[in-house]
């Protein structure tokens, strides 16, 4: 046998990942700054109060730091004035007592300037964190409504990278960044207007290089919000990929695919290695750039304002110290201009990675939820009557699984379905619980059509029973009341009963309220299966739905699941699902399915006399395999 190089490894799972992201690239959407970034906005109309009261205190923390700048230059001011007369005029003593109370004046404006900082930092963190947690609300809800299908489409990794990486990405960025925004906008126009005010000579210079920064910040702003969608992409790829692995990690091991599945990760990595690269580079070229046009708008500044003061010296000796002041000052203002546009270039990377991931988030939310419920009826107590009329579905437009399906299962029934793989059994299942809505006929339960009763109410009438049992981690006692959880103690008990558990949780060290592990790892499977028993013996459902929950047990264990299957099963419409065919020799009507369609019912005596597609499916058990020509 050949044995697989590593590099023959990576060039099979490169190949396979050059692929998927070929055909990921082109089918990815067109990006929408604008749209997004006003969405998010409008998400914060609830909290406009605190929002007001940060603008507020925001402003009046700008009119306090605005003014610093002409403070410092009437200290400058009358330090030259002070200086100068000590060194023109004999004997003249020096007064510090303006210079001390202006000292005081800029020191209680820096202290304000602080305080109010602290206030809408304070006010902003409560309000983004409110944010998150009602976007986190309406994406919880959003995914509890979403049809099936999108769940098909859709990894679990890159479902979770957008519940958890990219809200976590927009609290951080709504909490760090959103103060600084808001007060650098403010802080922009302030100052504005106030070097207008002092010279507009001078604020003309100071704001003619602003268009041509502006320019450049679109344009780098515009790629790298493209680069850092691509980058969130690769995340959730990230995420889907070790999800994947994690959770199949046995059988990854068991064939020998570890090599595969790094090579796969490692070209999922490099490509979120490069994005991210790429992302921050073309962001960060975004500071420098403005920096050089802040730097050289100061010597600007500079220039004109020397050529200023000294016309005015020539046209009104004597005012060089109050010129200089006013020089000092704009120059400070021309700073306090030119700062807040590059504080917010020093976070436009993170800006744009919060758009890219609110982006994400949205696209989530946007999805299509299912049908709207229109109930006309309630299910109460039905008595599981089940009738399927000429129904017809598919998943795919152009690919017809079933069609024209007729099926009638009476209370205390057990119809069991059989057929190959891809036949349509589970499918029939899904379609009655309206995980999927039928194309057309109908579907009746005591012959009312299941889409005028709501999905819960229709569903509060169903007990599953799976081949793979689904345990969170959590007591005994609430995974047995997962379907019922206002039932008694007693309920509970009498359910495990019913379901052959009791003896066995009796056993545990703390009874009912021992902790199952995650998937119950800390327990068999078997007792997984009874743990199932008893929650859909806790729900007395007037319809049950098996699928062969004893093809991975031993058999003794065996016996004591389909003991307290067949108790559960006493009274209620039952539909198993069958794999193997000697499990439901007993059923009262077995349907053979082929294609979507019945091909064949009966009971287990009849079907095999017939000798059609059941006893082809039965006696291949036995005898090595179904004919090709009979398999899906």
């Amino acid at each position: 046998m050949k044995k697989n190089t590593p590099a023959s490894t990576q060039n099979i799972a490169g190949d396979k990942y050059a692929a998927y992201r070929k055909k990921e690239k082109s089918t990815q959407k067109p990006e929408h700054f604008k749209s997004t970034l006003l969405r998010l906005v409008s998400m914060l109309k609830p909290y406009k109060v605190s929002v007001i009261v940060v603008f507020i205190v925001a402003a009046l923390a700008t009119v306090l730091n605005i003014f610093t700048p002409d403070i410092f230059g009437d200290i400058v001011e009358s330090f030259t004035v002070e200086i100068n007369n000590k060194l023109n005029i004999a004997g003249y003593d020096m007064n510090f007592d303006t210079v001390i109370g202006q000292l005081i004046k800029i020191f209680v404006f820096y202290f304000g300037y602080t305080l109010c900082t602290f206030i809408q930092t304070y006010i902003m963190a409560g309000v983004s964190q409110k944010l998150i947690c009602a976007i986190r609300e309406k994406v919880n809800h959003k995914l509890s409504h979403m049809p099936l299908r999108y769940f098909d489409k859709n990894t679990k990794g890159e479902i979770l990278s957008k519940i958890i990486n990219d809200c976590d990405n927009l609290s951080n960025s709504l909490q760090n960044n959103i103060t600084t925004v808001l007060t650098a906008a403010i802080q922009v126009i302030g100052v504005a207007i106030i070097m207008f005010v002092i010279n507009w000579q001078l604020a003309i210079v100071s704001m003619v290089l602003v268009p041509i920064s502006g320019f450049f910040a679109r344009i780098i702003s515009k790629r790298s919000k493209k680069l850092f969608r691509l980058y969130w992409d690769r995340m959730g790829d990230l995420n889907g990929h070790i999800e994947e692995m994690y959770t199949g990690h046995n059988i990854v091991r068991i064939f020998n695919h570890e090599k595969e599945a790094i090579a796969e990760f490692d070209g999922i990595a490099d490509e979120l290695q490069v994005s991210s690269v790429k992302a921050n580079f073309v962001s960060g070229l975004l500071r420098p750039i403005l920096n050089f046009f802040s730097n050289f708008t100061y010597v600007l500044v500079c220039f004109v304002g020397a050529m200023i003061v000294l016309n005015l010296e020539q046209t009104q000796p004597g005012h060089l110290n109050t010129n200089i002041g006013i020089i000092i000052a704009f120059i400070q203002y021309a700073s306090m201009f030119s700062g807040p546009i590059n504080n917010i270039a020093s976070i436009v990377n993170t800006i744009q990675s919060c758009l890219a991931s609110a982006e994400r988030v949205f696209s989530l939310l946007d999805e299509k939820d299912e049908p709207a419920d229109n109930p006309v009826y309630t299910l109460d107590h039905p008595r599981g009557d089940v009738k399927f009329s000429h129904v017809s579905f598919r998943y795919l437009p152009e690919k017809p699984l079933i069609d024209d399906l007729n099926l009638e299962a009476k209370k205390g029934q057990i119809v069991a379905i059989v057929g190959p793989t891809g036949a349509g059994k589970t499918t029939l299942v899904n379609l009655l619980m309206r995980f999927y809505e039928i194309d057309s006929g109908s579907i009746t339960i005591d012959g009312i059509d299941i889409r005028e009763v709501s999905r819960e109410n229709l569903r509060s009438n169903f007990g599953m029973v799976l081949q793979d049992t689904w345990i969170f981690k959590g007591t005994i006692r609430q995974n047995i009341a997962y379907g019922r959880m206002d039932a008694t103690d007693d309920e509970i008990i009498e359910a495990a009963k019913a379901a052959r558990l009791h003896e066995f949780i009796m056993n545990q060290p703390e009874g009912y309220d021992t902790v199952l592990e995650e998937n119950g790892s800390n327990i068999s499977q078997g007792q997984r299966q009874l743990l199932s028993i008893a929650r859909a013996l806790l729900t007395d459902p007037a319809v049950l739905i098996l699928d062969e929950a004893t093809s991975s047990v031993d058999t003794r264990t065996e016996v004591q699941i389909q003991e307290a299957m067949n108790h559960l099963m006493q009274g209620r419409t039952n539909f198993v699902i069958a794999h193997r065919l000697s499990t439901i020799k007993n059923a009262d009507i077995i349907l053979v399915m082929r294609r979507g369609a019945i091909v064949e019912q009966g009971t287990h005596e009849e079907l095999l006399e017939k000798g059609g597609f059941y006893a082809s499916l039965y006696n291949s058990q036995y005898q090595g395999g179904i004919p090709p020509e009979d398999t899906e």
